[in-house]
């Protein structure tokens, strides 16, 4: 391994992955192919060699074990959603155990302390009693980068609001798919728009006011049809008040939910519902642990169509370097097999040469 490399997976261990997805865009030239639209940047790839370095370098850090995880809590929720997975979901509903929670922690912090882990799968973290017992003793293992969504509707019940601010937990999410209660009710059915609204208020004034370092970020996702004259309020009232936010593309669940139609955002090409053009990359970045302790596939796979393993009975490095390795040594060869077979959800990355393992002759 070059020690450019080496010096990459250092800066991304020691770092987390902004600093380190700030490095990147080093290798990409600010020219006029670069523009600011709904909510984030998006500029071509100028030096192809130094962003193949970095991605190898990604590609090797996270060989023997996961960098990103989802941490599923809970698969129960207090709404409806209308692009929501649960509605086709067949699998048992349930919590996580605390002692679950904690062995996961355990490894993770032993082998990738500097992991980033989403506290949440297909439900509501606040609807868990037990998540701030959980989240304190990933704070005690010294986990910093994290991020947890919610749809907003507890966060200004009880202490909520002031307990995830001092959670530890790096950034909160906030959904917010609307700007008036008749659109926003439409997208996550049984919802208050009133509700997620002040919350975010409350949250960004209370964090604020307690210096504190918790970054919000408000997701409004766009569901064609229905929400999208609702867009430019929405984005003028983030501005107005220094909100930071980003606008999402819908997608199918790894086709459990076709009837979910693709969003374009500012004619800007959706990378999940286009024609695949190599490896998806959520098999690299998403490591997916369900409130039962099986590994789905990806995110997508939101049913556990397609299971990787059990962390009740397995490691999660035996199942990274398992089945898991597997399925992904499968997309480097071209075989898009099993649920991947018939996803409309897939994103596609470049493959360094290095890399795949046909022009790989070292």
């Amino acid at each position: 391994m070059k020690a450019t490399n080496r010096r990459w997976q250092n800066h991304l261990r020691a770092k987390g992955p902004i600093p380190f997805f700030l490095d990147r865009l080093q290798s990409h030239v600010f020219s006029t192919g670069w523009q600011f639209g709904n909510g984030s940047f998006h500029f071509p790839i100028i030096d192809r060699e130094r962003d193949d370095e970095l991605t190898k370098a990604y590609f090797e850090m996270t060989e023997r074990f996961p960098y990103e995880f989802h941490i599923e809590l809970t698969n129960h929720c207090n709404l409806n959603c209308k692009m929501c997975a649960r509605p086709s979901m067949t699998r048992t509903k349930g919590f996580m155990t605390n002692e679950m929670f904690k062995r996961i922690i355990d490894e993770i912090t032993e082998k990738m302390p500097y992991a980033y882990i989403h506290y949440y799968g297909i439900g509501e973290p606040l609807v868990d009693k037990r998540l701030f017992e959980k989240l304190e003793y990933a704070r005690s293992k010294n986990i910093v980068n994290s991020v947890l969504f919610t749809n907003g509707q507890l966060l200004d019940v009880k202490d909520n609001l002031e307990r995830l601010a001092n959670s530890g937990v790096a950034v909160l999410g906030v959904d917010l798919d609307g700007f008036t209660e008749e659109v926003y009710s439409r997208i996550r059915v049984g919802g208050k728009f009133s509700l997620a609204k002040s919350g975010i208020e409350k949250l960004y004034a209370y964090i604020r006011a307690n210096h504190l370092r918790t970054r919000v970020e408000i997701a409004y996702q766009v569901y064609p049809g229905i929400n999208e004259q609702d867009i430019p309020p929405f984005i003028e009232w983030c501005e107005q008040y220094d909100y930071e936010y980003k606008l999402v593309n819908m997608h199918t669940w790894g086709g459990l939910r076709d009837d979910i139609p693709a969003s374009d955002l500012n004619g800007l090409e959706d990378m999940h519902h286009k024609t695949r053009t190599g490896p998806c990359p959520a098999l690299w970045n998403c490591f997916f642990i369900a409130w039962d302790g099986r590994v789905a596939l990806c995110f997508a796979d939101a049913d556990l169509r397609e299971v990787m393993g059990d962390v009740n009975s397995e490691s999660i490095e035996d199942i990274w370097t398992g089945k898991h390795l597997g399925k992904r040594r499968k997309h480097l060869d071209g075989i898009y097999d099993g649920l991947c077979a018939g996803c409309s959800s897939q994103s596609a990355i470049k493959v360094p040469a290095m890399l795949h393992p046909e022009k790989n002759t070292s």
